[in-house]
């Protein structure tokens, strides 16, 4: 496959992994899983054509976790209250962690970033201008098409409400103005981060960060400012680590953890006026109940959960009906740690703690080497794992993409330099 057309591949799929709501709302779910079964085919192709490294990083010791994970989901179709649902879950699960594979193959890492930054950016542009051609249009808001819905339906279901001359949040192409946000913070990490590496001119970094922060202001995230700000820790604290030496890297992460408890224990307090400013409720939108009812379903299955199902099918019990909002039934747990314990009990939990500790142990090592690009991971993660807090995203779609393809793709510092030919994920190859 020439290099334009993996360039091609690659900007294609993670537009379509990071913007599956607008996808869907433009070409109907029948539609988004043509798209779908075509990036699945042509990650099998990329597969095939490199089966050497696609094995060296399958078959790796760093991706049992997360194969175990996904084995764990695939074995509780044994217990699942919906024994037909959980292997169509988890067909979704393991082909999008087809084509997390497929990406790491396709470019060299550096080049990966690079098309990362140009799609988040462009995702952004579209947005924009998406969003101004609604609010001009003569109804003023836009309805997913290819749908038939009756009058009066609640404002979520829209696909965007137009409102960004009247300051409302914006949802852009991507249907959803917590995700568009969110994908602006990724943008204005991956982009500041390939300018200090000097893989793009400095030059593009000022207006492609005030683009960045316009949508995070039109968008106005609390989950994303608040990732935004556990981001700029982890900077800083990447940054002490690798001044001082041992003593002083462990004062650092000692200060670090206490500065962190510190802020857990004042949180409430902290929240309250937060929210206030950004037009949030006590109850963070709502999330509080839905919390509270999935706490009951994992009180009465505590120990295997339900079954695996990503996301929520609304016509399978006890999902259906369990949280409606304002006429909207909602289909996760917005918090992907609580998600999971639901649905797989404790060890689905120790199975993706097992996860996230392999692979930020693994980054946290990469950063503190002086590779190209050596702290994206780590902040990437910082502000995956954060987002998984208050949105259960990190189990599908561009999240989930993103979490498989560091978990077998990053390696220690020492295993790179082993094999300075192999496309890891933080290699010298542009």
């Amino acid at each position: 496959m020439r290099r334009w057309a993996r360039d091609g591949y690659v900007l294609v799929a993670l537009f379509s992994l990071w913007n599956g709501d607008g996808m869907r709302d433009l070409l109907s779910w029948w539609g988004f899983g043509a798209v779908s079964l075509l990036l699945l085919a042509g990650a099998i192709v990329l597969i095939s054509r490199d089966r050497a490294r696609a094995k060296a990083l399958v078959l790796s010791w760093h991706a049992v976790p997360i194969l175990a994970f996904m084995a764990l989901c695939l074995m509780s179709t044994a217990w699942s209250d919906y024994p037909a649902i959980t292997p169509v879950g988890c067909f979704i699960q393991l082909a999008t962690a087809t084509v997390a594979v497929g990406l790491c193959l396709a470019r060299p890492p550096v080049r990966l970033a690079a098309l990362f930054a140009i799609m988040l950016q462009a995702t952004l542009v579209i947005s924009l201008v998406f969003e101004v051609a609604v609010a001009l249009s003569p109804a003023g808001q836009i309805l997913p098409l290819w749908t038939n819905y009756s009058a009066n339906v609640p404002g979520a279901y829209y696909w965007s409400n137009g409102l960004i001359f009247e300051g409302g949040r914006i949802q852009g192409f991507t249907a959803n103005a917590n995700l568009l946000c969110f994908q602006a913070l990724l943008a204005a990490l991956v982009t500041t981060t390939l300018a200090q590496a000097h893989v793009i001119t400095r030059r593009l970094l000022v207006p492609a960060l005030l683009l960045d922060l316009l949508v995070i202001a039109l968008t106005r995230s609390a989950t994303v400012i608040i990732a935004a700000g556990v981001v700029v820790v982890g900077a800083l604290v990447i940054g002490g680590l690798r001044r001082f030496g041992r003593r002083g890297r462990i004062a650092v992460l000692g200060g670090s953890l206490g500065f962190v408890a510190l802020v857990a224990l004042g949180s409430s307090r902290i929240a309250e006026p937060f929210l206030r400013l950004l037009g949030k409720g006590d109850d963070f939108t709502g999330r509080l109940e839905i919390w509270r009812l999935v706490g009951v379903l994992v009180k009465d299955r505590p120990i295997l959960g339900y079954g695996w199902i990503s996301y929520w099918a609304p016509w399978v019990d006890p999902f259906r009906g369990l949280v409606i909002r304002d006429g909207v039934q909602y289909l996760q747990a917005h918090n992907a740690y609580l998600d999971i314990q639901m649905q797989l009990g404790i060890p689905g939990l120790l199975a993706l703690v097992a996860v996230v500790g392999s692979v930020v142990y693994r980054a946290l090592r990469v950063a503190l080497t002086d590779r190209p690009l050596a702290v994206l991971p780590l902040l990437l993660l910082a502000a995956l794992l954060t987002q998984a807090m208050a949105e259960s995203r990190l189990l599908i779609e561009g999240n989930w993409a993103l979490l498989v393809a560091l978990s077998v793709a990053l390696p220690l510092p020492q295993a790179v330099a082993a094999r300075p030919h192999d496309q890891q994920i933080l290699s010298s190859a542009r």
